[in-house]
């Protein structure tokens, strides 16, 4: 019997939630403050599970054309206060794109990616 690698997932304390996401599946340990950072997260926001694919209301209300092509890395959480947390993390970000980016109201974050990327997060109800 093989053992499976551990993840970035498995070095958080909520490797269920993350082991899911792109970030997560990655073999090896992120930076330590990518993983205390992605621990902070959970816990600030109440995040209780990973969405598989954004529900497509959301993507389009959270995601003007501007963002269609300003976008990386990007994954989407349920909370438990029935919210839903879309994390956008794009390398290469211009301050003239970082307003477009914020004017969408989009509220930039501590990194969560890695510390090359800008990550950013919008938070909006699950329901329509």
């Amino acid at each position: 019997m093989t053992s499976r690698p551990l993840t970035h997932s498995n070095y958080t304390k909520h490797a269920k939630i993350f082991n899911n996401s792109y970030w997560g599946a990655f073999v090896g340990s992120a930076a330590q403050n990518i993983n205390d950072n992605r621990n902070d997260f959970v816990k600030e926001f109440g995040i209780k599970g990973y969405y598989h694919r954004m529900p497509k209301y959301i993507f389009n209300k959270a995601h003007d054309p501007y963002c269609k092509y300003k976008r990386d890395h990007v994954e989407t959480y349920k909370t438990k206060d029935n919210r839903c947390i879309i994390v956008n993390s794009p390398y290469h970000v211009s301050e003239e794109e970082e307003q477009k980016i914020l004017a969408q109201g989009y509220i930039k974050y501590k990194p969560l990616y890695n510390d090359m990327a800008t990550t950013y997060i919008f938070v909006t109800p699950i329901s329509r």
